[in-house]
């Protein structure tokens, strides 16, 4: 016959992290926004209890607060403020570019009035008008060709 002693227990250290009954321990501090841990999201969900007594609720966005509100739209209405005055800036600007380049403009057109008229002045058809009437006379076309007799 074979007889067999009864289970001893061993001398083990117990167990530090303690039997939360499938909620999360006490000493783990919760996010302010979520229920969940605050892991980075590596917190396994396996093996825990999921209590089912209590509805799932939908996270929603903190409630604006009036001074939010009020801050928000100051710093709207600053921003359009100086959207506004950058928009009046540049159309003065524009303004400003297109006086002075109708003012190169006409410069422009006026030199080259001049221009045409001094010209016509020392042009080729005056010089030979004077010349004329000083008694030069014309040479011709220098351009001729000359042709050489054998």
């Amino acid at each position: 016959m074979y007889v067999k002693t009864p289970l001893t227990e061993k001398r083990v250290k117990p167990n530090r992290r303690g039997i939360s009954g499938g909620k999360p321990a006490d000493r783990k501090r919760k996010d302010l926004f979520s229920n969940g841990f605050q892991s980075g999201g590596s917190a396994p969900t396996f093996g825990r209890r999921i209590n089912q007594d209590t509805p799932k609720t939908k996270k929603s966005l903190p409630a604006f607060t009036p001074w939010k509100v009020i801050l928000a739209s100051l710093l709207i209405g600053v921003c359009g403020f100086i959207y506004i005055g950058h928009v009046f800036s540049t159309q003065q600007t524009l303004q400003e570019v297109q006086r002075l380049e109708n003012e190169f403009n006409k410069a422009q057109r006026l030199y080259n009035e001049k221009r045409l008229a001094y010209d016509r002045m020392v042009g080729p058809k005056e010089i030979y008008q004077k010349a004329r009437e000083q008694g030069f006379i014309n040479a011709g076309v220098a351009d001729q060709v000359i042709h050489i007799k054998p």
